[in-house]
């Protein structure tokens, strides 16, 4: 067969006829969309410019919002390490000190961690920043916020495949460049941004490379399982291929897909070997619909602020993203069921989400980042006028954090 109009993919089937019923070999191929990656990693290089320059005053430390409540990593120099006074200090933070010591061999390593058996769970992204950062500690931090510029390259990029294979306009790919939480991501320098880019990855590749027509489908366990290494959430993803594998009854790419979880439960295992301190992170949920209860009365509460305006506009995002999703995923408007379970996997997660994750834009934005990546998948076969709309009302939310949130 030749190339199908307005697409990149060239299917050939020796025997169209036996598609259906024998899954013959297929030839499939994707023009690579280097125009909007190049789009993207320009802008996301120009973004940390900014934040280096303008926001932490040309010191690399900054993109880890290090406070001064936890014991520094001793791998630091605290004379060289931007500090914030009587802070906490975020996520990132955790992972600059897994990165610098992913085999937590000095003691006090495991001290500067909050939670260490819940944060060593997420040793992909520190290990990534390790190798690349050929393990000296100079390197480390800027090996870490590259990691998270590419991630946003790669998003856009896996977006506008996917947007090619639905005979699309790879443009609607821009989108990804709009969501908030990519920005916040490459701001605090945590995992959620690499998480994504496996998760999209296994999503899309699933798609273009169905298990019975394609013997590039094992691409999309070997992504799962790297996913699931970064981001303990990325199971959600790993549900909703598996209900689509079991809907479609495809039980032979099911042992490949149960295979993907073999990587993270030595790795647990590995953890709990270890005997590591801290908490399991279950504080992250609790009852159906407590956690929104208490959102929804903390924004009554708080008032008409400019502070909780802003937080009430990114968290009718989610919510509007979410419905948005679960509209355009419904069977009877797309045959992508994996969108559809995932946009229901996620409805559920948010349900039992507790006010710790839902009380802040800077939590609910990365956790729920796949959230904003699947919509955008599913606005793929929809009107122009509909990314576009979206575009403006998810990229007011980036604009105002990288100005005034920042």
């Amino acid at each position: 067969m030749g190339k199908l109009p307005n697409s990149g993919c060239y299917c050939y089937h020796p025997n169209p006829i036996a598609v259906d019923n024998i899954s013959p070999q297929v030839s499939h191929k994707t023009k690579f969309p280097f125009g909007p990656m190049l789009v993207a990693l320009g802008l996301a290089i120009a973004v940390a410019g900014y934040f280096y320059w303008a926001k932490f005053d040309g010191q690399i430390t900054g993109f880890f919002r290090i406070g001064s409540v936890l014991p520094l990593s001793p791998l630091l120099n605290p004379a060289e390490t931007l500090i914030y006074q009587g802070e906490l200090g975020y996520d990132g933070q955790q992972f600059l000190t897994i990165a610098l010591d992913p085999g937590l061999q000095n003691d006090g390593s495991i001290a500067a961690l909050d939670h260490p058996s819940y944060r060593y769970r997420r040793i992909l992204y520190p290990l990534l920043g390790y190798l690349l950062g050929l393990g000296n500690p100079v390197l480390i931090p800027w090996a870490l916020m590259l990691i998270n510029i590419l991630a946003i390259a790669v998003c856009t990029g896996l977006t506008a495949i996917y947007f090619q294979d639905q005979k699309q306009s790879w443009t609607g790919a821009l989108a990804v460049l709009a969501i908030p939480g990519a920005w916040m991501v490459l701001f605090l320098s945590t995992a959620d941004l690499l998480a994504s880019v496996f998760s999209l990855g296994a999503v899309v590749c699933q798609q273009i490379f169905p298990p019975h027509r394609s013997e590039k489908w094992w691409l999309v366990p070997i992504l799962l399982a790297l996913a699931l290494l970064t981001r303990e959430t990325s199971l959600i993803i790993w549900l909703a291929i598996a209900l689509t594998l079991v809907q479609k009854r495809q039980w032979r790419s099911m042992g490949g897909l149960l295979l993907s979880l073999l990587p993270l439960t030595l790795w647990l295992g590995y953890i709990r070997w270890r005997q590591l301190p801290g908490g399991s992170g279950t504080g992250n949920f609790g009852w159906p619909l407590v956690g929104i209860g208490e959102k929804f009365q903390n924004l009554i509460q708080t008032g008409l602020t400019a502070n909780n305006l802003y937080e009430a506009y990114l968290w009718f995002l989610l919510l509007f993203t979410l419905a948005l999703l679960v509209w355009l995923t419904r069977p009877q408007r797309r045959d992508n069921i994996t969108l559809t379970y995932g946009g229901w996997l996620y409805g559920g997660l948010l349900l039992v989400a507790s006010f710790y994750i839902l009380n802040y834009y800077l939590n609910y934005s990365r956790v729920f980042l796949d959230v904003f990546l699947l919509a955008i998948l599913a606005m793929a076969p929809t009107s122009r006028w509909i990314h576009w709309t979206y575009l403006a009302i998810a990229g007011l939310g980036s604009v105002t954090f990288l100005l005034l949130k920042s």
